[in-house]
């Protein structure tokens, strides 16, 4: 293994470790090596170590980029996180696709979002998709969802006539249609964090993004008129003139709302509080943080006091399988 390879890899088990070891996993649940090879598609040995030659990972169609972020002042008014109580902080952004399809075409509906905020002392790690429902509510059945949908039709079938969450998944995608850009694409943490409050209490609450420029989908007769690799080139051609820019809220969860289960989504109407500002403009593109950033892990567990993780297992296990994935491309 070449140093750099080997610093990175401390580097992600370091920022993994205490995570890992505070959430646990049930001895019912599977093991992040088999939700891994489930995502993969690498049921056995000779799969597993065919896929680790070609570097086999999800979202493996992505580019990174970067920008700032500029968080709201008046947010200190109802949270204690002193994270965000100051100016200006570097972001590395990663967009992709979701799936191990390097080649998969951007007239798909799918769209991610990743993101790492870094300041001196602490960070803040982003995971993030434009689809605001999930599919599983443990990890079981995220285990029977990534593998039956590996067999096709019949497969998907299989899950409609027998998981509700993952029927409901398959409806919500059936209506949500391409954007015209990941600038003009909304985005969701589906689980949820607990966010410490001025007054002393814990609020419950979710990741959205919502982009400034507005929510602009593509017809049929639009994408049929775009190459299947339009959006790199679209991002990286608008942030020259202008920057893309999403407002952040944390959607508060109210008494009653389910805060473990991602595939349970809350009312429009929960009030939202306006974190800050993202903005991608592609100034520090020719940094290393921008350049290295596949070369490692986004990590939605890296938290700056004030922010915890909910109960929710599939945020719980989200760092050790990306862990477990990064190792298996080293």
């Amino acid at each position: 293994m070449v140093p750099t390879k080997l610093a990175v890899l401390s580097q992600v088990c370091l920022i993994s470790t205490l995570s890992i070891l505070a959430t646990p996993l049930f001895a019912s649940e599977r093991s992040i090596p088999e939700l891994v090879d489930a995502v993969n598609g690498t049921p056995d040995d000779a799969s597993r170590e065919a896929g680790k030659k070609v570097k086999l990972r999800n979202h493996a169609k992505g580019f990174c980029t970067s920008g700032e972020f500029t968080p709201n002042p008046a947010l200190q008014d109802f949270l204690t996180i002193p994270f965000f109580n100051q100016a200006e902080i570097d972001i590395t952004a990663r967009f992709s696709l979701g799936g191990t399809n390097l080649h998969a075409s951007d007239k798909a509906s799918g769209r991610f979002m990743s993101l790492k905020i870094d300041s001196d002392k602490e960070s803040l790690n982003f995971v993030t998709t434009n689809a605001e429902r999930f599919f599983a509510s443990n990890l079981e059945d995220f285990f029977i969802f990534q593998t039956k949908v590996k067999q096709g039709a019949e497969g998907k079938q299989w899950l409609i006539d027998n998981k509700p969450d993952a029927s409901a998944f398959f409806d919500y995608i059936k209506l949500l249609p391409p954007s015209a850009s990941f600038a003009n694409s909304r985005y969701f943490g589906v689980n949820s964090f607990l966010f410490s409050a001025s007054t002393g209490e814990i609020k419950p609450g979710r990741w959205i993004f919502e982009p400034v420029s507005g929510v602009i989908n593509l017809s049929q007769t639009e994408l049929a008129n775009l190459s299947d690799d339009f959006l790199k080139t679209e991002l990286l051609t608008r942030i020259k003139e202008k920057p893309a820019v999403w407002d952040l809220y944390i959607q508060l969860a109210q008494e009653g709302d389910e805060i473990d289960d991602p595939t349970v989504l809350w009312p429009e109407t929960r009030q939202r509080l306006l974190v800050g500002q993202v903005i991608v403009n592609g100034d520090r593109d020719t940094e290393t943080s921008t350049l290295q950033c596949d070369k490692g892990i986004f990590n939605p567990l890296l938290l700056p006091k004030g922010i915890a993780p909910s109960a929710d297992p599939i945020l719980n296990a989200r760092t050790a399988a990306y862990v477990e994935s990064f190792i298996r491309r080293l």
